[in-house]
């Protein structure tokens, strides 16, 4: 059985906003700031870079959870996968006594005893399956039709086959644009675009820049990249 959990992280965010990129993943995020009564989320899956907005300085606990975990709320209505959901509307009094000194560890445990209680582990289907997106394959699910295998991903994880395609690519394309010198297009073609061009407007509908921009901010770039990740075995 995979393990529900990819990592735990930790955030603090200044008055402003900040651009989180696409990574696979949803999260069970504690949010807490100064002046505001704390907030819990379980986050939506993105399909393009995502902008916080922080009105004032702004703490951030968060699980990373694998692939085709599940909630409650997730089977109510699949399309919740893709949104973010407000726990106060299924746990009313869950976090609400955190305030912005509470210490790390104390919110990450009691994230980590609700997915305990709460969240089921994606089948066994679906760790091979990122299996083989990992090595470079299309990704199958046993015998099963491209039809069938839309159905059963969609219900599982939030998004069909297209979507992580998409997404497991621009990142790997993302870090190498990100670490290396080698030309744009030879990249691109490496990785299986029609042509630069193609391989700069993913990159853009992902992650909302240029490859150039990458290049540019690289180190932060690859921290980004080298996060746990749906890229990531569990």
């Amino acid at each position: 059985m995979m393990n529900p959990i990819i990592c735990t992280w930790d955030a603090q965010l200044l008055k402003g906003t900040e651009l989180v990129w696409p990574d696979g993943c949803r999260d069970l995020i504690a949010i807490m700031t100064k002046d505001q009564r704390p907030k819990v989320i379980c986050s939506g899956l993105d399909s393009s870079a995502r902008q916080i907005i922080c009105d004032t300085e702004t703490r951030f606990v968060g699980v990373r959870l694998a692939p085709g975990v599940t909630f409650p709320w997730d089977t109510r209505d699949s399309r919740n996968m893709r949104l973010d959901v407000d726990l106060s509307h299924y746990l009313p009094t869950f976090g609400q006594c955190w305030s912005f000194q509470i210490g790390r560890e104390l919110v990450l445990n009691e994230l980590i005893r609700q997915i305990d209680s709460l969240a089921c582990p994606a089948p066994g289907w679906v760790e091979n399956y990122f299996g083989e997106l990992r090595n470079g394959l299309v990704g199958n699910i046993e015998s099963l039709s491209e039809r069938s295998v839309r159905r059963k991903l969609v219900q599982a994880t939030g998004a069909p086959p297209r979507y992580w395609q998409g997404l497991v690519r621009a990142r790997k394309v993302g870090l190498e644009v990100s670490r290396t010198d080698a030309s744009l297009a030879s990249i691109a073609a490496d990785h299986g675009f029609s042509d630069q061009a193609h391989m700069s407007r993913e990159i853009r509908r992902w992650f909302g820049c240029t490859p150039m921009t990458l290049r540019a901010n690289r180190e932060h770039a690859m921290a980004r990249f080298t996060a746990p990740d749906v890229l990531c075995g569990s």
